[in-house]
């Protein structure tokens, strides 16, 4: 037997994909009876799991970002490669995301709505957007345990890391919505990369 539109277990995330779909097709003009149509459900079944366009727009982010978590940690836990090779890798997957025009996309509606409801970026920051930025963290406190680095912040350090390898024209990139050259992009990551382990005084642990 189908699936009732309205299944708990099933609206859920079929509701954010249709969300992703149409604020990426719509913009922020997209209603809320559009999208559960598109997810195939009813507003009624969205409202229960959704307060509103806001909460919905921030569930999205959320989905998307969490769209990397996977690849970090299959990396972090790569025992096959060294240090300054899971740290190239991660910068790959960190650009991938960022400057993919999908994603710059969303990031500067996101924008958009911040800048009017500026009070939205305090439940931004409390939700799990900073899964990358944790797992990195933790990433670097553990070669920091095992004598690869040297550094007193790990959280710090990642979060100067993770803007580094994003770098000099994201910004330029959200205002136009125009590709970055990726040998450009791999440029900057080896300078950062080379730039940290410098600083961090990494030493292959034998």
């Amino acid at each position: 037997m189908a699936n009732s539109p309205g299944r708990p277990m099933k609206a859920r995330p079929k509701i954010v994909q249709a969300a992703c779909e149409m604020f990426l097709e719509h913009g922020l003009d997209v209603s809320l009876d559009m999208i559960a149509t598109r997810a195939g459900t009813t507003r009624q079944t969205l409202y229960n799991h959704f307060s509103g366009k806001d909460a919905l727009l921030l569930e999205t982010f959320n989905f998307l970002n969490g769209q990397m978590q996977p690849s970090i940690r299959d990396i972090l836990a790569a025992s096959e490669d060294d240090f300054p090779q899971r740290l190239r890798r991660i910068a790959g997957v960190v650009q991938g995301h960022f400057y993919h025009p999908q994603n710059l996309h969303f990031h500067r509606l996101l924008i958009q709505v911040l800048m009017q409801r500026p009070e939205l970026y305090t439940t931004l920051q409390q939700r799990q957007s900073q899964r990358i930025l944790q797992t990195l963290a933790e990433a670097l406190r553990q070669a920091c345990d095992s004598g690869e680095i040297t550094l007193s912040n790990p959280a710090i350090q990642a979060a100067a890391f993770l803007g580094a390898v994003m770098g000099y024209p994201l910004p330029a990139a959200l205002i136009e919505l125009k590709p970055v050259d990726p040998q450009w992009l791999e440029q900057l990551a080896s300078a950062a990369i080379d730039s940290f382990l410098c600083a961090w005084h990494y030493q292959p642990v034998a």
